[in-house]
């Protein structure tokens, strides 16, 4: 399927299609003003991210690859991972597979479907939304080379199978998100590059997007013994409150009421999540494992945040070709009704 065509919907032909889950698919009658090759940040409201990304004293917690007001976003996500069937969600909360290869991954959507990414039924969405350009000739060539030249195979939505997600595919397979790069991206943003679980985040597909296009490697940022061992203690406790809440991953699910109370479903829960953002270890719920990479004086995180794409914090404005640049504002303004999915 030619990309263009992939990425625009006729709205007449699918006004008889309904999404099945409003949140994940629908329209947008209007595109956002982002150029093509801006990065498009995001602050999102909660969640075990926005728990890391406070805790190392930053505020971005998602970026994207704009495409332009017609073309759409590339970028690396994931959906809320289901609850275990009874009784392992008494034990390992969490589906182990969904936490490990975070579902949709590196993918291209289109407006519609970014916009209900981004904005749930209700228009609620995060707190705070901007976009960058910096090098607008750079950031152009970076945008169209993931577009055009890159290995891709198109899948059909979970949610609605007439809508077509194109995935990108790095060393042959897809690209699921993957929490263990928060800790080690590993070489995922050199060319070829590998990771853990062939898997990247947001940030980290900015980075190798901007290799890719020959416009330098962006250098990974060692982060300190003390912000992770924080992170570590805030990431437990926020999905420990979630869960206790229902709130976030765990809406619906009720744990504290199903299992047993002598389980602590929801520690388990902010275990299973911290062993696998700290060791890959998405398998199992014991405290050893998270708590001994917060106890170790030796352990450190590599990453590349989106803070460090667009040159905030204590991250150097020569950082990549967007960072140079200061936030625009992110509005939804030009024409068009168009119709799409993001998972």
């Amino acid at each position: 399927m030619h990309r263009i065509l992939a990425a625009c919907v006729v709205a007449t032909t699918l006004m008889a299609t309904l999404p099945a889950t409003a949140s994940e698919c629908g329209y947008t009658t209007a595109g956002w003003n982002a150029p093509n090759g801006a990065v498009v940040f995001s602050r999102g409201d909660e969640g075990p991210i926005r728990n890391v990304i406070d805790a190392i004293g930053e505020f971005r917690t998602h970026s994207m690859l704009s495409h332009g007001a017609a073309g759409g976003v590339t970028h690396a996500t994931m959906r809320d991972p289901d609850t275990s069937s009874w009784p392992t969600v008494c034990g390992t909360p969490l589906k182990v597979d969904q936490l490990r290869n975070g579902y949709p991954g590196l993918e291209q959507i289109n407006q519609g479907g970014i916009y209900h990414y981004l904005y749930d039924v209700d228009g609620h969405g995060p707190d705070w939304t901007a976009w960058q350009l910096g090098d607008a000739a750079g950031a152009a060539q970076v945008a169209d080379n993931i577009w055009f030249n890159h290995a891709y195979v198109t899948d059909a939505s979970r949610v609605d199978s007439s809508q077509p997600i194109d995935r990108l595919l790095w060393n042959g397979a897809r690209v699921p998100y993957s929490l263990f790069q928060y800790r080690d991206l590993e070489s995922s943003h050199t060319i070829p590059g590998s990771a853990a679980n062939n898997g990247m985040v947001c940030s980290t597909f900015l980075a190798y997007a901007h290799n890719y296009a020959g416009r330098g490697a962006v250098s990974a940022y060692r982060y300190p013994h003390e912000l992770i061992a924080n992170a570590s203690n805030t990431l437990h406790a926020g999905v420990q409150a979630q869960c206790k809440s229902s709130l976030g991953w765990f809406k619906n699910a009720a744990l504290t009421v199903i299992c047993p109370i002598f389980w602590n479903v929801c520690s388990n829960a902010g275990n299973q999540v911290a062993n696998c953002m700290s060791a890959n270890r998405c398998d199992t719920s014991t405290s050893v494992i998270w708590r001994g990479v917060r106890d170790d004086p030796n352990s450190t995180a590599t990453s590349i945040s989106p803070d460090r794409i667009g040159g905030w914090s204590v991250h150097p404005v020569s950082s990549t070709l967007w960072a140079s640049d200061y936030s625009h504002q992110l509005q939804w303004n030009s024409g068009g009704n168009v119709y799409g999915c993001w998972q």
